[in-house]
């Protein structure tokens, strides 16, 4: 597999030293002279930093390559492929059965595309509407279960608990410049019911922000530069989305909050008001 950055310090005869995911080379400040290799270059992003001097760069704009990021973006991405095919796949439970009626809103045939199931046969799924989530190899890595009863207690469980989850859906059904990201599994189904398909849902906003960059890693490769953020609207989601824009930012995103009047959550807008995001975005 091509590594972008060990073939520019090749290229320009320069010493290093691996260490860990990083290479380790002599600093790159021309007003430091550095004798003891301190600068340290992550082979993924490119991203340098000399912890003598505090020098900062990325040493693919340094060299004038990779002015387009898509090229590191597609390396990363085919490295945290290797590492998903090594993991561990779940298997649908016991008894698992398609479900095949409409659900709080949500058409049977959305559903179906998301390949809802239940199952009496697991005690802790029984009474709820299950979602096979997948990673960006296709292998199942936990299910989402939502009670079906209203007053059902946790509403929502992972199962098994404990795995992190990825964003739903992983990658895009087809490439798109623009992506709109929602907290929750039942907000993005609504809005993909309604005929919005490039969305996804982070599971809440807390484990985005631990491992933004992975997680948009796919949407990235897609070509995805434009983030829509359509949070709750509520003062929790308002100050979620509020952090979370300045971390895509930094990815090179270019992000965009919708706000929500009070109250109101994505998972509750009806077709006119879905069918009014998308003119927005597509404008």
């Amino acid at each position: 597999m091509s590594d972008p950055v060990l073939d520019i310090l090749n290229k320009n005869n320069i010493k290093f030293i691996v260490s860990g995911r990083d290479y380790l080379i002599k600093c790159l400040n021309p007003e430091h002279e550095d004798n003891n290799p301190s600068f340290r270059i992550d082979r993924v992003n490119g991203v340098a930093h000399c912890f003598s001097c505090g020098f900062k760069t990325n040493i693919f704009k340094h060299f004038g390559i990779f002015t387009n990021p898509i090229p590191i973006r597609i390396f990363s991405l085919k490295q945290k492929l290797l590492a998903l095919k090594a993991s561990v796949e779940q298997e649908l439970p016991n008894g698992h059965t398609p479900w095949t009626k409409p659900f709080r809103g949500i058409s049977s045939q959305t559903l179906k595309h998301f390949k809802a199931f239940y199952t009496n046969q697991v005690e802790k799924l029984q009474d709820r509407i299950i979602f096979p989530i997948s990673d960006i190899t296709n292998r199942t890595k936990v299910f989402v279960g939502r009670h079906t009863l209203s007053n059902g207690n946790p509403r929502y469980l992972n199962y098994p608990s404990g795995v992190e989850l990825p964003l739903f859906p992983s990658y895009l059904e087809k490439p798109e410049k623009t992506l709109i990201l929602v907290e929750g599994i039942f907000d993005m189904l609504n809005l993909y019911d309604k005929g919005l398909h490039n969305v996804v849902c982070c599971f809440g906003t807390n484990t985005l922000q631990k491992s933004t960059k992975e997680k948009l890693l796919p949407f990235r490769a897609q070509g995805v530069t434009h983030i829509y953020i359509l949070f709750d609207g509520d003062e929790a989601g308002e100050k979620a989305g509020k952090q979370l824009k300045p971390i895509l930012e930094q990815d090179e995103f270019i992000v965009e909050i919708i706000k929500l009047p009070e109250g109101v959550d994505p998972g509750e807008l009806d077709q006119t008001d879905v069918t009014s995001i998308k003119e927005y975005i597509t404008k």
